[in-house]
């Protein structure tokens, strides 16, 4: 049984998520079907929906092809809405990457007091190391070795996802505690109102 602030605020967040049929449609998440069968990996309540929230998005900042299969596992290891966990790891889209990775490096060549390098450098290197771990490109440890600080990069991005996903995960306590709130105090002005009427 569920209490009044585990209930979904927000009854569209279900929408705009991806389906269990959808997330099964993967070749690589199917392989996971028999772990995937727990019902408490699909629910959506406050416990279950904010430990998908804070895995998402670090799973989200991870720079290589693998980053919905790592919020897959996260969710499974930590029970958490395994839809959450997968949607947010598209924070980092084929729009967004680019910056966020930018940022992480600025980060960490900042901490480190190392040079920083351009963004088209920063692009051709994630798109270098992504090539390399489809086992489809050259090693890039030693294409980028002496041009690069990957310890900068990899420090950078490591921090920036922690934050964000503290941040995050701050937030949509709040904005839910607000919702349940407001949901609340509407049904007991209602109920008011219909009391009042007789």
């Amino acid at each position: 049984m569920t209490s009044k602030g585990d209930s979904v605020p927000n009854k569209r967040l279900k929408d705009l998520l991806p389906t269990p049929e959808k997330i099964l449609a993967s070749r690589t998440l199917k392989l996971f079907a028999p772990q995937l069968a727990d019902p408490r990996l699909w629910h959506f309540n406050r416990h279950s929906l904010n430990k998908a929230v804070y895995i998402g998005v670090l799973s989200a900042f991870f720079p290589l092809p693998g980053q919905m299969l790592l919020a897959l596992i996260g969710a499974l290891i930590f029970r958490a809405n395994v839809p959450m966990a997968l949607g947010l790891t598209w924070i980092t889209n084929p729009v967004t990457s680019l910056p966020v990775f930018y940022a992480g490096y600025y980060i960490g060549a900042k901490i480190l007091d190392v040079p920083m390098i351009s963004l088209r450098l920063i692009g051709r290197m994630i798109a270098d190391f992504s090539l390399w771990a489809l086992s489809d490109g050259a090693n890039p440890f030693i294409t980028y070795k002496g041009t690069v600080s990957l310890t900068a990069f990899c420090l950078g991005l490591t921090i920036l996802a922690i934050i964000s996903s503290i941040v995050c995960g701050l937030a949509f306590k709040a904005i839910w505690r607000y919702k349940t709130v407001t949901s609340w105090q509407k049904r007991q002005q209602n109920s008011s109102d219909k009391t009042s009427k007789h």
